[in-house]
This record gives structure tokens, C-alpha cells and sequence, in this order.
């Protein structure tokens, strides 16, 4: 293992650790380490909660859940180069445009291709997607869930309570 890659897996899972222990006061949402494997860390599970997502539609109805365990792995050789990315696979049922049937968050763009992004910041980008903070789907993972967003865009973007705002959410963008 390279020692930047080396280095860089290290600060992650401080971060990782940092946010699950300040998130729950700064943000809407609680993160927790289910799981972190390797030395530095290469798998995490992590548990996302307070954090509404859609499961799944009925009769055009979003059924929601508020718990979401996702899962990051197989980070590439060359992490932390721009646009080398871990896979990140949702265990909990999401419907969303940029979350492919199996759970796998789809991750492109040109902005991903020209930086390169601390984990911390990823997860970040995933609890954005789940509440659908950001309505730019782009080329979909799931054409039936865009198709969807796209006649309800008034729904979002989704929070766990009346009080949160779109302004307070982070302003990530993805395709």
C-alpha cells in the first residue's frame, strides 16, 4: 500500500470517527460505525438514522424509513486520486435515481473526475442523496425512481422533521 494511500485511509477513519461523534449534535442526522475493517480501515458499515429516505413507492405514495445501513468498500489503488471513488452500496431498500436495484450509489459527474474527496465529506454526499437535497439526477442508476422525483418535485427535499430546512442541509451536487 502506498503511503499516501496509507495516509489518507488513516485521516479517513479519524474523520469517520470525528463525524459519527459530532453529527448528532451539528447535523439532523446520527451516524454510527457498525462495522470498520482493516488496518487503516478499507470496509465500513455504517448506520445512518434520523435520516429520511424513501424505501419505496406505492400507488405513487413514497414509503419512507429513517434508518439506513450502507456499506463502503473496495476502495481503488490509486484512493485518494480524483475520481476514484470506494463503492458504496445501501443494505436498506432505497428508491432513488442515483441508487441502482442492488443498492449501489451511482457516483458521476466532471466535478467527481477533478477532485479528490475525503471519506467524511462522501458520507456527507450520501445523506444528501437520501433526502434528496439535490434534484440534478442526471443519466439515472433507477429510471423508474427519476421518473418519479421528477413528477413529485415538490416533496423535497425530504427531512426528518417539519423544522429542518433546505438551507441548513449541505449543498452537495452529483449526477
Amino acid at each position: 500500500m502506498g503511503k499516501i494511500r496509507q495516509t489518507r485511509l488513516q485521516n479517513d477513519y479519524q474523520s469517520v470517527r470525528t463525524l459519527a461523534a459530532s453529527c448528532c449534535f451539528k447535523d439532523s442526522y446520527k451516524l454510527k460505525i457498525l462495522q470498520a475493517q482493516g488496518n487503516p480501515p478499507e470496509n465500513y458499515r455504517l448506520e445512518i438514522t434520523n435520516c429520511r429516505g424513501i424505501k419505496a413507492v406505492i400507488n405513487n405514495k413514497p414509503q419512507y424509513s429513517d434508518r439506513h445501513v450502507i456499506k463502503i468498500s473496495n476502495f481503488p489503488q490509486d484512493y485518494p486520486d480524483p475520481g476514484q471513488l470506494p463503492i458504496v452500496r445501501a443494505e436498506t431498500t432505497l428508491f432513488h435515481p442515483n441508487v441502482y436495484s442492488d443498492g449501489r450509489f451511482c457516483f458521476a459527474g466532471a466535478e467527481i473526475n477533478k477532485v479528490n474527496q475525503p471519506l467524511d465529506a462522501l458520507i456527507r454526499r450520501i445523506v444528501s442523496m437520501i433526502q434528496y437535497e439535490n434534484l440534478r439526477f442526471g443519466v439515472p442508476a433507477n429510471s423508474q425512481a427519476k421518473n418519479w422525483a421528477d413528477r413529485y418535485l415538490s416533496l423535497f427535499p425530504l427531512s426528518p422533521d417539519s423544522s429542518s430546512t433546505a438551507s441548513t442541509a449541505p449543498q452537495l451536487r452529483w449526477r
